[in-house]
């Protein structure tokens, strides 16, 4: 199933010869911010952000998952630049990194999401 918990995919220890669309590199900077693959990771995790903050702790970690493991079904990787070479970050450390990105803004979020039900209410 989507959510089974195989076991986490551990740090590269070899190098990857050429990063693509598919990959997502970590680290700061325009370059990596612009990176296309990063376009469409921060495209995938913009979409799931208001279903992470009305999500339990336990719901919010299935959701970083399902991120990372879409990104993986294409063929991508969770890269960082070591010695000018990239290597795989590892499941763990993308999960981690998901979660984060998913939780910025996340005040702002539920804030509108609180103003909407209200509104809601309001005109039942």
């Amino acid at each position: 199933s989507m959510f089974e918990d195989d076991d986490p995919l551990p740090p590269g220890t070899t190098s990857v010869a050429k990063v693509t669309c598919m990959d997502v590199v970590m680290g700061r900077g325009s370059g990596t911010q612009n990176h296309c693959g990063n376009v469409t990771y921060r495209k995938l995790v913009f979409l799931n952000k208001e279903l992470y903050a009305t999500s339990s702790k336990f719901d919010k970690l299935k959701i970083s998952k399902a991120i990372v493991r879409a990104v993986r079904e294409k063929g991508g990787h969770f890269l960082e630049m070591k010695d000018k070479l990239y290597f795989d970050i590892g499941d763990k450390r993308a999960w981690d990194k998901t979660s984060q990105a998913l939780r910025e803004g996340q005040t702002e979020i539920r804030k509108r999401l609180e103003q909407e039900e209200a509104r809601w209410k309001e005109s039942k």
